[in-house]
């Protein structure tokens, strides 16, 4: 089993990615968008489907990245970023989630993993590293506990605290770790419930709060690195310690200053988290140092296009959108 003991991580900012120009094209035969380096996809299983934002880098492994209930994926965009610069990055927006349509009957967390696992066999990916954030660490459990050939996982806030299983409970705390949240994420995560919808969300809440992870995270095979901030109230530190003790390979690591979202603000230290998780010594060594980009105005331009794209159903213009907050930061430099 795991280590119980929880270690400490020093926070940072994220750093400037590669140069990129602006241009896409649709390429309909097989539902993907492109534009430069980014592709835009999507899954489908039956009636229900997903889409994949892939962020094309070098050789090495793959990332694949599950948000929480409600949430875009586009709130990884910074710590996509950074693990981008040692392999490709696969965002997923799970049904009902980013403007993603969904089947009127609600999916539990199995079906979400199953989709979660067409993806990876779909994009013909060879054990890639699982990330998952929130409910999306339930996801990713359930994948990794469905699939002993993967060997990397990562669950960013895990969740449900087995002392604090009733909605009221979340909702506070939850409330509480968004006083420690920066404006962005509450403006992104705050747009994300709006696409999803009340009726999506409350859905999908039940099933959530239902899943037993503790019950589940025992039967991942993978090496599995659990991250917190030290301001999360869904994630607290007892919590995160028994999950580590519960699982056969595991550690948890805490972030100072950090909350709920912890890969947002400090996502070059969770990034490094991942990496070192993962084996990557000398990744982490060729990380550039944090710079914060020079160019907001093109950068709440790129957001906003990314959204719009979302609520629209338009990939490309997703994909456009996130290449835009990407220049943003190369023309810093």
């Amino acid at each position: 089993m795991g280590s119980g003991a929880i270690g400490k991580a020093t926070p940072s900012r994220r750093h400037a990615e590669g140069d990129e120009h602006v241009s896409a094209q649709a390429v309909a035969a097989d539902e993907k968008v492109q534009s430069e380096n980014v592709t835009v996809r999507r899954v489908r299983r039956g009636t229900t489907q997903a889409r994949v934002t892939t962020l094309k880098g070098p050789a090495g492994r793959d990332f694949v990245l599950l948000a929480g209930i409600g949430v875009a994926s586009n709130y990884y965009v910074r710590l996509a970023a950074d693990l981008n610069t040692t392999g490709s990055v696969h965002a997923i927006d799970l049904p009902g989630f980013g403007g993603v349509r969904h089947r009127d009957r609600a999916l539990d967390i199995g079906d979400f993993a199953e989709i979660a696992g067409a993806v990876i066999d779909d994009l013909g990916l060879d054990d890639p590293v699982v990330i998952g954030h929130s409910m999306g660490a339930q996801v990713a459990t359930e994948l990794a506990a469905r699939r002993p050939e993967l060997t990397s996982l990562v669950l960013i806030g895990p969740v449900i605290d087995a002392d604090a299983r009733t909605i009221p409970q979340q909702i506070l705390r939850l409330a509480h770790s968004a006083l420690y949240e920066p404006g962005a994420v509450r403006v992104l995560v705050g747009m994300s419930y709006a696409m999803c919808g009340p009726r999506w969300i409350l859905k999908t809440l039940p099933r959530m709060m239902r899943y037993r992870i503790e019950e589940r995270i025992g039967a991942v095979q993978a090496d599995t690195l659990i991250v917190r901030g030290d301001h999360d109230a869904n994630c607290p530190r007892e919590w995160a310690e028994r999950l580590v003790e519960l699982v056969p390979r595991g550690r948890a690591v805490e972030v100072d200053g950090a909350a709920h979202s912890v890969m947002y603000r400090h996502a070059h230290e969770v990034a490094k988290l991942c990496l070192l998780h993962d084996g990557g010594e000398e990744a982490v060594r060729e990380l550039e140092p944090p710079s914060k980009p020079r160019h907001p105005a093109m950068r709440v331009r790129g957001v906003a296009m990314n959204v719009a794209g979302m609520v629209r159903g338009d990939d490309a213009l997703i994909a456009r959108g996130i290449v835009t907050q990407r220049h943003a930061t190369d023309m810093a430099d």
